[in-house]
């Protein structure tokens, strides 16, 4: 359950400034019980988030109606915030100084270092105060919501098993109609997949040069592919990793990138076919060329497929299955809060 409430605290980061700063005039968007919601507020917030979405998504998902959904859910969560933070302050919750410099000492272990950090303050514009607030409304979720939510009985487990399984014979059911919870059963699904397929560990050195790139880019990649197959005769594919591989997720793990699935649809079949093809303890000599640019890859090992039981995922289903209860417990604890709050929406945003 700690863990839980951990996420929902850094979670609730990427909606931050609710009762920040004294105010100069400023326009307010809402009123929540008296309280106000600032223009200015809500514009770092939803800048912060629209960059976000810009990374993620590719350009054609970036319409109109996207970026219409993406206010009305910054505006809402900070409703939600401003709820929380009434409540908590009626049931008299408060928070330590300690309390807030150990969720800051914490909150920090994500990061680099504590430049990366102070980088990413800058970025967010998040306080202290931020940090206390999201601590006194994990408290009050944690008094009031959690309690309330117990661990799945093995009749639970073993019936949302059922929906897992279906999902492991059946991958041409369609998400798109779905509840939340078969959603999670498909997750936990791919999790099976992967823990009872046949699979390979590799590592990766990845050079962008993608199909659309211009021919000045095209040179820039095929030099520094030149150099990777120079630097691999002579080093460590780890250490070539560490210093060239332009993904920079593998890169942090020394080329690390996990586990590639046997028909894994979500890794590239000419990547695939190398990976099971090569010996452990090889690399190859030469890049894998796709529409994003050149891949070398390294085998680590490989694993033949087993049976995945239900005792083997008991443990797994429960937990997930617990924070989805959890998730939902607070949906409700907090529309419960909305429909007896007196909120007014001022103007369009």
């Amino acid at each position: 359950m700690k863990r839980f409430f951990v996420v929902v605290l850094i979670a609730t980061f990427m909606t931050l400034n609710v009762f920040g700063a004294q105010k100069v005039a400023d326009q307010t968007l809402a009123i929540v019980n008296g309280a106000p919601i600032f223009a200015s507020d809500f514009n770092k917030s939803f800048t912060f988030l629209l960059g976000v979405y810009k990374q993620t998504f590719p350009l054609e998902d970036q319409t109109d109606q996207k970026i219409r959904e993406l206010k009305d859910f910054v505006l809402n969560e900070k409703i939600d915030e401003i709820l929380l933070l009434q409540e908590a302050k009626k049931q008299k919750i408060k928070i330590s100084k300690k309390e807030i410099d150990d969720s800051i000492r914490e909150f920090k272990k994500q990061f680099k270092d504590e430049h990366e950090f102070n980088l990413w303050l800058k970025k967010t514009n998040i306080t202290t105060v931020d940090f206390e607030n999201r601590l006194i409304s994990t408290r009050l979720l944690r008094k009031t919501v959690g309690p309330n939510v117990k661990m799945p009985t093995e009749n639970e487990l073993k019936t949302f098993y059922g929906k897992v399984l279906a999902r492991v014979k059946n991958t041409k059911l369609s998400l798109s109609t779905h509840s939340p919870e078969d959603r999670l059963a498909a997750f936990i699904a791919d999790d099976i997949k992967m823990k009872s397929s046949e699979c390979v560990k590799v590592k990766h050195i990845f050079i962008s040069c993608p199909k659309n790139a211009t021919s000045s880019k095209i040179k820039i990649a095929r030099e520094k592919v030149a150099i990777v197959k120079k630097e691999l005769q002579k080093q460590h594919f780890a250490d070539v990793a560490k210093r060239y591989s332009e993904d920079s997720l593998s890169r942090k793990k020394s080329g690390g990138s996990g586990l590639i699935i046997k028909n894994d649809k979500n890794c590239h079949p000419s990547i695939s076919k190398v990976a099971f093809s090569t010996r452990v303890g090889d690399h190859t000599k030469e890049p894998i060329k796709t529409e994003f640019g050149y891949h070398f890859i390294r085998v680590e090992g490989k694993y033949a497929g087993k049976n995945v039981a239900f005792d083997d995922v008991k443990n797994d289903i429960s937990r997930a299955l617990h924070s989805y209860n959890l998730t939902k417990a607070v949906e409700n604890y907090v529309h419960d809060l909305r429909s007896k709050a007196n909120i007014k929406i001022n103007n369009k945003i």
